[in-house]
C-alpha cells in the first residue's frame, strides 16, 4: 500500500480493472504457468461435477474447464462478469453467474464437488476467512475439493505488518475490513490453521512459486 494512493472500493476497483484484466494477469504478471497448473488440478477429477468459482473475474480459470460441468461463478464486479460472458467456453460447460460479495452469498449445503478460487482470498481477515471457508466446507460434497491459488506472505512478521497497515486505513475511514481493495496476505502457516478451524483436515500443497501457493483442501 503506497502512501498517498487512494484505496478504491472493491467493486469499483475490479470494474475498472476488467478491461485489462487478462492482459495484466497473463502478460504482465506472467501467470500462464499458474493457470496451466490450475487446468491440471481441475482435470484430476474423472466425474461430471458441479463447480463453484469464487472471485471468478473474467474467467481465466473457467476457460481451463474442458469437460462437462455445471459452473456457478461469483464476482463482486459486474464488468468482470460481462467479460466472462463474452468468452467462448467449452461446449459442455453450463455457466451461471452471480454478482455480489461471496462473504454475503449463501453457497448452500453439499452442492459442489469443487470450489475454485484464484487470487481472490487475500483481502480478508481471520474472522472473515473462517466464516467463508466454513461456508465453502459446508457447500462441498463428501470428498469435494477446495482448490485455491493465492499470494502468500513469507512469514507471520510480514503478514502482521500488512494487517496492521490495513486495519489503520479501515479505522481511519470507518469502513469494514475487506470493503476496500487492500491486499492482506496470510502466510501459509496461518492459512492452514484457518482451513483446519473451518473443518478441513486434509490439505495438500500442490505447487509453490515465489509468492504464490496452490493448495487442495479436501472434505472427508
Amino acid at each position: 500500500m503506497k502512501e498517498g494512493v487512494e484505496m478504491k472500493r472493491m467493486a469499483e476497483h475490479f470494474n475498472i480493472e476488467a478491461e485489462s484484466h487478462d492482459e495484466f494477469f497473463i502478460d504482465k504478471l506472467g501467470l500462464s504457468e499458474f493457470y496451466d497448473e490450475i487446468e491440471l488440478q481441475i482435470n484430476k477429477t474423472n466425474k461430471k461435477i458441479n463447480i463453484l468459482v469464487l472471485g471468478c473475474g473474467s474467467g481465466l480459470e473457467i476457460e481451463r474447464i474442458k469437460f462437462k460441468a455445471n459452473v456457478t461463478a461469483i464476482d463482486i464486479a459486474e464488468e468482470m462478469i460481462k467479460k466472462l460472458k463474452e468468452k467462448s467456453l467449452h461446449d459442455e460447460v453450463i455457466l451461471k453467474t452471480q454478482c455480489g460479495s461471496f462473504l454475503d452469498i449463501d453457497f448452500g449445503n453439499q452442492k459442489y464437488d469443487l470450489v475454485l478460487s484464484c487470487y481472490a482470498m487475500h483481502h480478508f481477515n481471520e474472522e472473515q476467512k473462517i466464516k467463508l471457508y466454513t461456508k465453502i466446507f459446508n457447500s462441498l460434497t463428501t470428498d469435494g475439493v477446495f482448490l485455491n491459488g493465492d499470494s502468500m506472505a513469507k512469514d507471520y512478521e510480514e503478514e502482521s505488518s500488512r494487517f496492521e497497515e490495513a486495519q489503520k486505513i479501515y479505522d481511519e475511514k470507518n469502513l469494514p475490513f475487506a470493503s476496500l481493495h487492500i491486499d492482506v496476505h496470510f502466510c501459509i502457516e496461518h492459512e492452514l490453521e484457518v482451513l483446519m478451524k473451518s473443518g478441513f483436515d486434509e490439505i495438500i500443497i500442490e505447487r509453490e512459486w515465489t509468492k504464490t501457493k496452490l493448495y487442495r483442501a479436501i472434505k472427508r
